[in-house]
C-alpha cells in the first residue's frame, strides 16, 4: 500500500515493517476484514523513480512516475491488490496524471511471472486525507473544501491535526458513508477489487 505518510499507512512503510495500521488499511478492513494481508507500504517520498525505456514516456508527471513505481515495488512483493491514496492540495493536474497512469498500467497489461494482473485502488483524497476524516464524521461535500477549511472543521470537531491515532479511531468506528465523494468512489472500488479478488466476482 502506498500514503503520504504515518497517518495514510502507519508504520507499514518502515523496514522491517511495523504493525500499526494507518487510515488506507483501516479502511480496507472496513471493506473486506479477512482474506488479505499487508506484505508492504511506500511513503510517496520513498518509491522509486523510473525513468528508463517505456517508463519514460508513459510516467513524465511526478505522480505518474510515482503510480509506476507502486506498481513496480508490488510487482516485487508478489502482492495481488496494490491500494494508494495521495492527497489532491489543489493540484488539478494531480488527478489526471494518477489517472493517466494508471490507464497506462491497464493498457500495458502489467504481469507477473505467475500470470495475474494486479488490482489497483487508488485515487486523490480531496483535498486531502483530512477531508475524508470529516466526510467520515459526517460533515457534508468535504471534497469541495480548501485545505485550510478541513483544518477548520477538524479544529472545531475537536479532532487532533494530523493525529494519526484519532484519525485511526475514526476509520475503524465511523459508520462508512454514502454518495459520490472520493472517499466512496476509492471504497466502491476496494469492494470490487476484493470481491474479485477473493470470491472470483469480476466487476459490473
Amino acid at each position: 500500500m502506498g500514503g503520504e505518510g504515518t497517518n495514510d499507512i502507519g508504520t507499514r512503510g518502515r523496514v522491517p515493517m511495523g504493525d500499526r495500521a494507518g487510515v488506507v488499511e483501516v479502511l480496507l478492513r472496513r471493506v473486506r476484514a479477512h482474506g488479505w494481508q499487508v506484505a508492504a507500504g511506500r511513503s510517496w517520498q520513498s518509491i522509486r523513480k523510473y525513468r528508463a525505456g517505456a517508463a519514460r514516456t508513459a510516467a513524465d508527471h511526478a505522480d505518474a512516475r510515482n503510480v509506476i513505481g507502486l506498481v513496480l515495488h508490488a510487482y516485487e512483493e508478489a502482492c495481488e491488490l496494490l491500494a494508494f491514496t495521495r492527497d489532491g492540495d489543489d493540484d488539478a493536474l494531480r488527478e489526471q496524471e494518477i489517472r493517466r497512469a494508471l490507464d497506462t498500467v491497464h493498457s500495458f497489461g502489467f504481469a507477473n511471472e505467475f500470470g495475474y494482473e494486479i488490482a489497483i485502488v487508488g485515487g486523490i483524497a480531496k483535498p486531502k486525507l483530512a477531508g475524508w476524516i470529516l466526510c467520515l464524521l459526517g460533515v457534508p461535500r468535504t471534497d469541495a473544501m480548501t485545505r485550510a477549511r478541513v483544518d477548520q472543521e477538524l479544529a472545531a470537531l475537536e479532532v487532533g491535526a494530523k493525529s494519526t491515532e484519532e484519525y485511526v479511531a475514526i476509520a475503524e468506528t465511523r459508520a462508512l458513508p454514502t454518495g459520490d465523494s472520493s472517499l466512496c468512489r476509492w471504497l466502491a472500488d476496494a469492494d470490487q477489487a476484493f470481491r474479485l479478488l477473493i470470491e472470483g466476482t469480476p466487476p459490473p
